[in-house]
This record gives C-alpha cells, sequence and structure tokens, in this order.
C-alpha cells in the first residue's frame, strides 16, 4: 500500500501547485525541495514548496532585481548560478531573497567581480556558505566580505580562479568563519597580518614559494589561535624551518604534499602542541634528520611516494628516525625503498608500540624478517601490497595478537605451507588478502588449497577469492584458477628420505667393489696408465716435443722495449687477450722482489711460444738485445715455430745488427700496418699462436 499511497500524495502535490504550468525545463525533487534548470532565458515561477534552486547552462545576460521576481514567492536558501554567461548584476539583484544560505556563483566568466561585490552588499539575509569559485577573477575588492551578509558566514570558497594575492584582512570581521578555500589560484604567498578566527585554510595547487608567517608582530602571538587545518599541497615551497610553525596553538591536521622541499631539518614540526595528522607526501625527501618527525602528539603520518632511500646509510638515523613519535597510531610509507634485514626493522619499527596501522605497499621488499611484526604490538592493519616477496618464511607473522587485517596482493608468492601463518592468527583474521600471486600448483600447495575450499568456506576471510587465485606453473596450469588444481593422492604420496638414504648407501657400496675388482684385473692396464703420466710429464719438463698449449699456463711469452709499451698494452694485449688467449708481459706478471733473469727463466717455462716486437727503438736497446739471446735457446730445443715476429716498425739500416738480421733472416715475421687489411693482420697472428709446434730439430 506504501507505493499507491505515495502515487496519491505526488497527484495531490501536483494538483495543488499545478505541476503543468511550471516550465518544463526545469527538474523538481519533491523530496530536497530541489529545482534545476537549464536553456532558459528568464527566471520562471516555482512551486512552493522548492526552496533550493540551482540555474546551470542558462543565458543570463543582464540580473537585477526585476529579473529575480518571480522568486519572491519562494523561501530560497540555496541559490546557485553555474555557467550561465552572466555578463552583468545589478545591486539590487539579491535583494528578494531575505532568507539566502547558500550562494553559488561558478563558471561566469564574463561576470566583473565587482558587479558581484556591490550585489552582496545589499544582501538582506545572513549567508553561511558562499561559492566564488571558476570565475576567472585575479582580485578580491576591498570589503566585499565585510558586510552585515558574512556576519555569520562559516565557509567561503573562491577555489580555481586567478587570484595573484589574497588580504586576510577581508575576513578578519567574519567571526564564525570554519572554511577559507583559495585552491587552485596564482598565489606565491599569503600572509596573515591581524587575527583571524577561521578553523581550515585550504590553499592547495597555488605557487606559494616561502611557508607564510601566522605570528603577530608585536608580541609574536598567533594571528590563527583557532586554525585545526591547514592544507599546502601541490605549491612550490622548497624548505621548512621549525620557526614557520611556531604560531599555530590549534592546528591538527597539516598536509605539504607534491612541494619541492627534500630536506626534513630536525624538530621541524615539534613546535605544533597538537598535530595529529601530518601528510608529507611526493616531495622527493633526500635527507632525514634524526628529530625531523618529533611530535608528542602525532597520530598520522603519511610519507607516501617520496621514494626515499630507507635503503641507504647516511640519509637518515634509524635509530632516531621514529622513536619520538609516541602517539603514532597510523604509519604510511608507500612508495618508498626500504631496507631489509632484522636489525634495521628493529631499529625503526619497535619505538612505534601504539601503532594500528602499517602501509608498506610497493616499497621494494623482496623479503621480510622475522620476528620483527611482533614488536609493534598492537598493530591491526598491514599492508604489504605490490612487492616483490617470494616467500613468507616461518615466524614472520608469529605473536601478532592484535592482527585483524593482512594484505600482501601482488607480489611473487608460489606457495604458502601451514606454518606460513599462525593458526591462532588465521582463526582471528578478519581480512586477507593473497591475490594476484604467481602461485606454483604442484603438491607444496595442497594445504594452502584444502584451507581456501575448507575453513575460507565456513568462515569467509580471503579478499578476491577465487577470481584472482591463479595458478601460473607448471605451463599446463597457467590461467586456472587454484582452487580448480586437483592432483591425484599418488601423485602427492611424500617419498620416504629413509629409501634415499639406502639407495645412497648401496650405491657407495656397489661402486666401491666394483673399483676393488677392477684393480685386482685390470693391474696391468693401470701400469700402463702411469707409464703414459710419466711420458707427460717429461713433455713438461721439454724432453719431448710439444704440440699442443694446454700444458702451459700462458700462450706466449711477450718481448718488446719500452718504447713500445703503449702498443703492446693498448692494442696487443686487448686484441689477443679478446680472442681467449693468455700473454706474459714482465709489466703485468713478473714476481716482484725477483731478479729479472730469475723471472726471465721462471716465466718462460710457463710460456708456450714467445712474440717478439721488432721496432728501431727495439734494435737499438741493448737489453732488448740479451732478451732475445736468453730466449734463443727455445727456438735450438722446439724449432723455428715457437717464434712469432712482429715488425711494429720498419728497421733502420744503421741499427740492423748481426743477431738481429740473423733472426729476421731465418724466421718468418708479420709486418703491422694499421687500416685496411689490419683485421687480417691480427686473424695471422691468432692462427700463428694457435698453430701447434712440430718436431724439434734433430740436432738438439
Amino acid at each position: 500500500m506504501a507505493c499507491p499511497r505515495r502515487f496519491m500524495l505526488l497527484v495531490f502535490i501536483c494538483i495543488y501547485y499545478d505541476c503543468s504550468s511550471y516550465d518544463k525545463r526545469c527538474n523538481f525533487n519533491l523530496k530536497k525541495g530541489l529545482a534545476t534548470c537549464s536553456w532558459l532565458t528568464f527566471i520562471p515561477r516555482f512551486p512552493e514548496y522548492v526552496t533550493a534552486i540551482h540555474f546551470t547552462n542558462n543565458t543570463f545576460y543582464v540580473m537585477n532585481k526585476e529579473f529575480m521576481s518571480n522568486l519572491t514567492k519562494n523561501n530560497v536558501t540555496s541559490l546557485a548560478f553555474i555557467s550561465n554567461s552572466i555578463r552583468r548584476l545589478y545591486d539590487d539583484t539579491f535583494s528578494v531573497l531575505p532568507i539566502l544560505k547558500t550562494l553559488i556563483i561558478a563558471k561566469e566568466k564574463s561576470l566583473n567581480v565587482t558587479d558581484v561585490s556591490i550585489a552582496l552588499v545589499e544582501l538582506k539575509s545572513n549567508l553561511e556558505n558562499v561559492y566564488l569559485n571558476d570565475n576567472d577573477w585575479t582580485y578580491i575588492p576591498v570589503g566585499m566580505f565585510g558586510t552585515k551578509a558574512f556576519r555569520n558566514i562559516t565557509k567561503i570558497i573562491l577555489s580555481k580562479n586567478k587570484l595573484l594575492e589574497f588580504s586576510f584582512k577581508e575576513v578578519a570581521n567574519c567571526v564564525n568563519l570554519h572554511t577559507l578555500d583559495l585552491s587552485g589560484n596564482k598565489l606565491t604567498t599569503f600572509d596573515v597580518l591581524q587575527p583571524v578566527n577561521v578553523k581550515k585554510i585550504i590553499v592547495n595547487g597555488n605557487k606559494i614559494v616561502l611557508f607564510p608567517s601566522f605570528c603577530s608582530k608585536t608580541n609574536r602571538t598567533s594571528n590563527l589561535r583557532n586554525l585545526t587545518t591547514l592544507f599546502m599541497n601541490k605549491n612550490l615551497l622548497f624548505e621548512l624551518k621549525p620557526s614557520m610553525f611556531e604560531c599555530l596553538p590549534s592546528l591538527k591536521y597539516l598536509q605539504l604534499n607534491n612541494n619541492k622541499f627534500s630536506v626534513l631539518l630536525n624538530n621541524t614540526f615539534s613546535l605544533i602542541p597538537q598535530l595529529k595528522e601530518l601528510h608529507i607526501q611526493s616531495n622527493g625527501i633526500k635527507a632525514i634528520e634524526p628529530t625531523a618527525l618529533k611530535s608528542m602528539s602525532l597520530q598520522k603520518l603519511n610519507f607516501g611516494q617520496n621514494g626515499f632511500r630507507f635503503d641507504e646509510h647516511g640519509r637518515y638515523n634509524q635509530v632516531n628516525i621514529f622513536k619520538h613519535i609516541p602517539k603514532l597510531t597510523h604509519l604510511d610509507l608507500t612508495g618508498n625503498f626500504l631496507r631489509g634485514g632484522y636489525m634495521p626493522w628493529k631499529q625503526m619499527f619497535s619505538p612505534l608500540q601504539n601503532l594500528i596501522y602499517l602501509n608498506l605497499h610497493a616499497t621494494h621488499l623482496k623479503e621480510l624478517p622475522t620476528y620483527v611484526f611482533c614488536l609493534m604490538m598492537s598493530l591491526q592493519q598491514l599492508i604489504l601490497q605490490g612487492n616483490s616477496l617470494l616467500e613468507l618464511k616461518e615466524g614472520t607473522f608469529d605473536n601478532m595478537s592484535n592482527l585483524q587485517y593482512l594484505n600482501l596482493e601482488g607480489n611473487s608468492i608460489q606457495s604458502i605451507s601451514p606454518n606460513t601463518f599462525p593458526m591462532e592468527m588465521l582463526l582471528r583474521l578478519k581480512g586477507l588478502d593473497l591475490s594476484n600471486n604467481p602461485f606454483l600448483c604442484t603438491c607444496d600447495i595442497m594445504w594452502f588449497r584444502d584451507w581456501l575450499r575448507n575453513k575460507n568456506k565456513t568462515r569467509p576471510i580471503m579478499t578476491n577469492y577465487p577470481q584472482r587465485f591463479v595458478c601460473m606453473y607448471p605451463e599446463n596450469m597457467r590461467g586456472k584458477h587454484l582452487i580448480k588444481y586437483n592432483p591425484t593422492k599418488e601423485i602427492c604420496t611424500h617419498w620416504n628420505q629413509l629409501h634415499t638414504i639406502a639407495i645412497i648407501l648401496s650405491s657407495f657400496a656397489f661402486i666401491t667393489i666394483t673399483l676393488l675388482v677392477i684393480v685386482y684385473r685390470c693391474n696391468a692396464n693401470i701400469r700402463n696408465y702411469f707409464y703414459l703420466f710419466r711420458i707427460h710429464r717429461l713433455k713438461r719438463q721439454g724432453y719431448i716435443s710439444l704440440n699442443s698449449s694446454e700444458d702451459y699456463e700462458y700462450h706466449a711469452f711477450v718481448v718488446y722495449c719500452d718504447a713500445d709499451r703503449e702498443w703492446v698494452h693498448k692494442i696487443l694485449l686487448r686484441k689477443l687477450e679478446d680472442e681467449g688467449l693468455n700473454l706474459c708481459i714482465h709489466d703485468r706478471d713478473f714476481d716482484v722482489g725477483a731478479s729479472i733473469t730469475e723471472n726471465i727463466d721462471t716465466y718462460l717455462q710457463k710460456c708456450w711460444k714467445i712474440i717478439v716486437i721488432m721496432s728501431n727503438e727495439f734494435a737499438k736497446s741493448e737489453w732488448c738485445q740479451w732478451e732475445v739471446d736468453f730466449v734463443q735457446e727455445r727456438r735450438r730445443q722446439q724449432g723455428k715455430d715457437v717464434f712469432l715476429l712482429i715488425m711494429l716498425k720498419t728497421i733502420n739500416s744503421n741499427h740492423m745488427t748481426c743477431p738481429v738480421k740473423t733472426l729476421i733472416k731465418t724466421t718468418p715475421y708479420l709486418t703491422y700496418k694499421g687500416g685496411v687489411g689490419e683485421d687480417f693482420f691480427w686473424k695471422a697472428v691468432v692462427e700463428s699462436i694457435q698453430k701447434p709446434l712440430g718436431d724439434p730439430p734433430v740436432a738438439m
């Protein structure tokens, strides 16, 4: 019967008020007493029950008392003009509204602010809320809010204009003012030079560079004694000093998100005696001094999205950073870089004995230390979403007696075992989110699957289940819901470890017996093996010709003069060692403390071949001549292939000594020349070094 009665009531109201006679371009809400009108060029009549009227997207070029005359029969308490192309507002426009409480003038880009100011002087009612936003005004006329109409005003909204400055003197007489919104303008600063009774100031989205002063210049008392809320987000503040907050005795809620300061100094907020909530997100903070966050009253701290490196030493003091916030209950560290390890976490978080909410979303965690969260005895909600956690070790969540909500969504967790979460915690939790993890659907996850099917069904605490609990591995299960994983009992029967031990012992006994039989029956072959080993040793001592570099530590010993050092180090070494060849050069490899002759003798025995770098400077050097004579013994033992001559620079005939001339005539050499053909030169060098040695001379 309720619906027919309501229908009869509406019919009665429409008959009484003659609904059909009102403009069809207006919509009426009887319950709210609201009329909303669009596409009009005049103000029509309204039913008497209408007390709130919104004019949107009309064409009201000029407005005056006569234009508003159809509103005289209504007790209008709320009136809005939004985007109506108003160009002129006469001083008597609002004189027909004796009980108006809320006035909205928004998006009237062609309306002069002076007209509005004059019209408000004639307003007879006591306004409570005025919204003058998004009108592109660059200034506020002097005395605009000083009229009788603003005696009881509680809210003034001037957001999204283009104000370059604002004098708080304009609202000094508004004794009941609760909210002043100046957000979205072009203010570069604002100073409160006289006492103002306002509780909430919003200046988000301006261009304020310096934090304003709120102290009286005469006696250092506060000009904003009743201010409880200050929002200064999205400005250009580049520094914060403790003295800036000296005269805010009642401030409880402070937001400084999206500014430009990068350092928090000691005791920055300690002079705000009643501060309860502090938001300093997205500032790119690089350093925090030990007592920067000190506050005896702070309860909620939002430090998210700063990209702060808690994992780097020197940027903060992990012992003191949260030590001086004894009443903190909510901490948000989203979007920073947390350091792992038990001790850093213990030092940081153990002082937070009253913490009930901890948000570590996207803090780049790869593992969680065990037995740390239990130090925060009051913790009720823990968010670890969006990290890179691979596993949850036993003991991580032990003794968390008050935890009610745990969020582990979007990590890299593959499996949950019976020891991951204490059973008493699972029975106590009101919400647990493990969705969007790449679960490994093997037998190891069977316990978790069964728990989801049974326990979570009788007492559902799992968020996003079963839709976002999907298998990632193995390949045949990829994309399937975890709940549909159904292996057979035989597949998941655990292997007995005693069987493994028995197999190992049996295999060892079998191998031992086999070796003993081989030794007994093949002793002749074993003797032959030792003979071959002796042959291999004789080869290394030079008694038998060598055809491989495998028995040497270096592929080649490099002989060169000091004048050619740069070419040898920067070009020869880089080219040949990039090809996997190991070269011995005296500057790098000789033993410190041994004589040169001892080093040459020792390292020649470790080198397969010898590279000689020839040039004018080489031919002139007596030491190089001696070094060539010294290594000639290898050539006599193993043949000419043991030498690789490289003509780096053509030797002048004046410097051509007999030993050098003999060496060049009896041994082929390669000539180095940069540019075209250089690749073929290096190819020939590598092949010459890798070429096996032939049989040594007969007259060895």
